[in-house]
């Protein structure tokens, strides 16, 4: 390092000439004005031009397609209401076919029923009501209310089993 300092040459200095007059600057030196700084433009015109139309043209894609996926969402709507529709159609008429008086009589007939001669009604008492109301009304549930014969089955075969 020491002998890399030594044969490295000495600066070069400049030396005015002998005889040469130092002039005032003020004298020779123009008057100064202040010119407004010149902006470079990043982008031209037709730069700004073109994204401007991109971006709309952007938009305008992005709206179609937001129109298109609505409008897909209301045909499977109004698919799934018109089908609904005709199935309660169905089943209207089926209920009608079910609930005939000719359909009722057919199944009548298969389970060997017959129609009664004569139909009397008996009236019963208000007062016979309000106290069988009154009788039952504050009695327990499993008296006023027997399981049904499939309920008791079904429970004789739980104990049953170990």
């Amino acid at each position: 390092m020491a002998t890399a300092a030594i044969s490295r040459p000495a600066p070069v200095r400049r030396r005015r000439p002998t005889g040469a007059t130092v002039t005032p600057r003020r004298q020779t030196r123009p008057d100064l004005r202040l010119v407004p700084a010149i902006r470079p433009r990043t982008y031209s015109r037709a730069t700004l031009i073109i994204f401007v139309v991109t971006a709309l043209c952007t938009l305008v894609v992005i709206f179609q397609t937001v129109i298109a996926e609505q409008q897909l969402r209301l045909d499977k709507i109004s698919t799934d209401v018109r089908l609904a529709r005709f199935h309660y159609d169905d089943l209207r008429q089926q209920r009608a076919e079910l609930r005939a008086p000719d359909y009722l009589r057919e199944k009548a007939m298969m389970l060997s029923m017959s129609q009664g001669v004569t139909g009397e009604f008996s009236e019963i008492p208000a007062d016979v009501v309000a106290s069988v109301l009154a009788a039952t009304g504050s009695m327990d549930k499993s008296i006023s209310q027997p399981p049904l014969l499939a309920d008791l089955a079904s429970q004789t075969i739980k104990g049953v089993t170990p």
